[in-house]
C-alpha cells in the first residue's frame, strides 16, 4: 500500500488518474486506469456511490483494458446541479456527451443499480456506440417500494458521521458479506471531513428524493451488443425471474447469479464478480 487519503485510510497501489470534464455547465469527475489499452470500459456506480466503488475491479483488469469510472452528477466530486436535475434523461445525456467528448467508440458499459439503468438505457439509445453491456442488480422497471425506500433514506439518513467506523456499520446493513477492509476503503472516498471534524457523504441527498420512475422494458429489444445481466443471489432489489426474463428479452443477453451476494454484488463478493465479468469480457 502507498500513502493515505485525507481522512487517514491506506490507499492501495495501482492508483487511477483523477480527471475532470465540463458537460453542460457541470464539472464531472472521473477516474482512469490503463489508458494505453485500446478497448475501453465505462463504469457507472449506483445511487449514493462514487467512482472509487469500482477500484477493486478496475485494478484487476486495467492491465488489459482501459477503465473509466464516472462520478455521475450529484455524486462524488462531480457538481451538484441547482435546481436538482436527476431524471434518467439527465444522467443519460451526461453519458452521451461524455462518450462523445472522449471519443469513445465501441465502449463497454457496466453499471450497478441506478448506474445499470443508465448504462442499459444508453446501450438501447445508441447501439452503434456500445460493444458490450454489464447490467448489475436492478430490475428494468423498479417497483414502487424501491422509490419509497430511497425516500425513507432521504428523510432518515444521518447528515454526518462521527467516524468511518460508524459509516461502515451503516453500509454493512446492505452489504453483509463485504470484507471490512473493502468497506473502510470505499468509505474513505465516500466521506469528506468538515470544519467541525464530522464526516459527510460525498453525494447530494436530493438524488434520493428525485429518483426517477424508470421503465426500460420497452427499450430492451433495441440493445444489439452482447449483454450480461448480473444478480446477487440474495438480492431483494432484483428478482431471479425478472433478471432471467430481462436477459432473455435482450437479443444477445445472458444471465449470471453471484453467490454470497445481496444487492451490492461487486462489494459483497468481489472475486466472483470479477471472475464472471472477466469471462464475459474475454468473449467479446
Amino acid at each position: 500500500m502507498d500513502g493515505g487519503n485525507d481522512i487517514g485510510v491506506p490507499i492501495m497501489t495501482n492508483r487511477p488518474e483523477d480527471k475532470f470534464i465540463h458537460i453542460d455547465g457541470l464539472r464531472l469527475h472521473y477516474l482512469e486506469w490503463g489508458k494505453e489499452n485500446p478497448a475501453t470500459m465505462l463504469l457507472l456506480p449506483g445511487i449514493g456511490d462514487d467512482a472509487h466503488v469500482w477500484d477493486h475491479f478496475a485494478r484487476n483488469v486495467a492491465d488489459r483494458i482501459r477503465i473509466i469510472a464516472l462520478d455521475q452528477r450529484g455524486h462524488g466530486r462531480s457538481d451538484r446541479p441547482l435546481p436538482p436535475t436527476y431524471r434518467c434523461e439527465d444522467y443519460v445525456a451526461d453519458v452521451d456527451k461524455f462518450v462523445h467528448a472522449l471519443q469513445l467508440n465501441n465502449v463497454i458499459l457496466m453499471g450497478h443499480s441506478m448506474g445499470a439503468l443508465h448504462a442499459t438505457r444508453y446501450a438501447a439509445m445508441k447501439p452503434g456506440k456500445v460493444a458490450g453491456l454489464i447490467h448489475a442488480d436492478i430490475e428494468p422497471c423498479p417497483p414502487d417500494w424501491n422509490k419509497k425506500y430511497l425516500f425513507n433514506l432521504y428523510e432518515n439518513l444521518p447528515p454526518a458521521y462521527e467516524s468511518i467506523h460508524e459509516y461502515v456499520q451503516e453500509a454493512r446493513k446492505n452489504s453483509p458479506y463485504a470484507e471490512e477492509e473493502l468497506l473502510h476503503r470505499i468509505a474513505s472516498f465516500a466521506l469528506e471531513e468538515g470544519t467541525d471534524g464530522k464526516l459527510r457523504p460525498r453525494f447530494d441527498r436530493e438524488v434520493l428524493f428525485h429518483f426517477d420512475r424508470y421503465d426500460l422494458r420497452p427499450y430492451l429489444r433495441n440493445i444489439r451488443c452482447p449483454s450480461l445481466i448480473i444478480r446477487g443471489e440474495e438480492s431483494r432489489v432484483m428478482g431471479h425471474e425478472i433478471a432471467k426474463e430481462m436477459s432473455d428479452i435482450i437479443p444477445k443477453g445472458r444471465f449470471a447469479e453471484i453467490p454470497k451476494a445481496t444487492h451490492p454484488v461487486h462489494t459483497d463478493n468481489p472475486s466472483e464478480f470479477l471472475r464472471v465479468v472477466s469471462e464475459f469480457l474475454q468473449e467479446l
